[in-house]
């Protein structure tokens, strides 16, 4: 019997980060295009283990166009996923850096609906056990 590893992320992101020449008040800014990375300490480890040939399966909470969006991007690493539909969105965090003074500013959007644990361990149980 072949074992696999599995990893688990309860609240996994899509981090959108992008940058501004200079920070002003009540201006309009233009950014660079943004770069979309992918949040959550499970996922991280999924995409460490395809990075030293290891094969795991990503196994995370999915809700709304962000959750889809974060499958896509782990099917674009080759990364094998098993998402556990939620309602509501995936969490998704905003990352503007200011180019002339290299500060960052982070924004984290609400989530809501976050799943019951007890019906996540069902998920869990059915999935590997």
């Amino acid at each position: 019997m072949v074992k696999s590893i599995l990893t688990i992320t309860l609240n996994p992101s899509v981090d959108k980060s992008t940058s501004v020449q200079h920070i002003v008040l009540e201006k309009k800014l233009r950014y660079e295009k943004p770069v979309y990375e992918l949040g959550g300490g499970g996922i991280n480890v999924s995409r460490a283990l395809k990075r030293l040939g290891l094969a795991s399966t990503a196994l995370f909470t999915s809700g709304g166009k962000t959750g889809n969006m974060l499958a896509n991007l782990l099917k674009l690493e080759d990364i094998d996923i098993d998402p556990i539909r939620v309602n509501g969105e995936t969490r998704e965090k905003f990352i503007v850096i200011d180019s002339a003074t290299n500060q960052q500013y982070r924004f984290g959007f609400q989530v809501s609906n976050f799943p019951k644990i007890r019906r996540l361990s069902t998920n869990i149980s059915l999935r590997c056990c």
